[in-house]
């Protein structure tokens, strides 16, 4: 589908990010790659996640969170970790690129929800398994090396009635310096599939249209196995303010949204299996894109 870009403005100045999504083939490095993504790994996040009651921007399970997924990603060798947002507490990793400061990023919010009753919001599909996959690409993705950077950040706030999300605070941060973002990945509502259906929505717009192409070339190559369908949902999550400040971003969406918001959305709720092909499926776009090159020397 050629070339995606982008005219992003920074004040006075402009500079044009862009994201090739031609025509790919099979990388037996990719495919290694997205072998080693392991549920037991998203169990153990979701479960942890949701041990913190409530996770709804200001509730001390909050910040609780937000120290144990810092405290996570900064366990990882060859990642940089940082708060950024001041009170928001978004926590942002780099992996630095060898040759590029182009940067691709995956991300994911981690506040939940209920409702009914804030002080309850175990938040397992809304947005655990979300979290949960994006902590995964961190951990495989950091023992290779990239031509370009790849940022994995975790984003507070996403839920209503706060008046600013995280993503959109990076995201005026990043037109702000004149971050050259090339792609933005979102996980949200990821991984409900209750009767194992394997149907994943790949959400886009005009200027991420080709990501939909390069995903549905990446399901078939390493036989990760999605029914995809695009634009089934229209939701607003940390997509949007990149969409609406003119960068390439992208989501994936379970068929359903199931238990989101409620009380029942406990850990007992998640497909592993499913959220493992989620995360395959865009680790390997992420990986092609960014210019996977070789492990990492440790």
């Amino acid at each position: 589908m050629g070339i995606v870009a982008a005219l992003v403005s920074t004040g006075s100045a402009a500079f044009l990010v862009s994201v090739d999504c031609s025509g790919t083939a099979f990388d037996p490095q990719i495919a290694d790659m997205i072998k080693q993504v392991d549920e037991e790994e998203i169990l153990n996040t979701v479960s942890v996640l949701q041990g913190f009651t409530s996770r709804y921007y200001g509730y001390p399970g909050n910040a609780m969170a937000s120290s144990y997924l810092h405290g996570e990603l900064s366990n990882i060798t060859g990642l940089t970790v940082e708060y950024q947002g001041g009170d928001l507490r978004n926590i942002i990793a780099t992996l630095p690129g060898k040759e590029s400061s182009k940067t691709f990023i995956v991300g994911a919010h981690y506040d939940s929800e209920n409702s009914a009753d804030l002080s309850y919001a175990p938040g397992a599909t809304d947005n655990g398994g979300g979290v949960a996959i994006v902590l995964e690409l961190a951990r495989i993705m950091s023992r290779y090396t990239f031509e370009h950077t790849v940022v994995f950040a975790l984003w507070n706030a996403e839920e209503g009635g706060t008046g600013m999300m995280g993503s959109t605070a990076y995201v005026q941060y990043a037109k702000d310096n004149g971050l050259d973002i090339a792609l933005y990945f979102n996980f949200d509502s990821t991984c409900y599939d209750p009767h194992d259906r394997l149907v994943l929505d790949i959400m886009y717009n005009d200027r991420s249209r080709c990501m939909s192409s390069l995903m549905t070339q990446c399901n078939s190559l390493y036989h990760i196995g999605f029914t995809l369908t695009y634009n089934a949902h229209t939701c607003g999550s940390d997509h949007r303010p990149f969409w609406e400040e003119g960068y390439t971003a992208v989501m994936t969406h379970e068929e359903e949204h199931g238990p989101a918001h409620t009380a029942d959305d406990t850990v007992d709720k998640i497909s592993t299996a499913y959220a493992k092909k989620n995360g395959q499926l865009g680790m390997s776009a992420v990986a092609y894109l960014a210019g996977v090159q070789a492990p990492a020397a440790r």
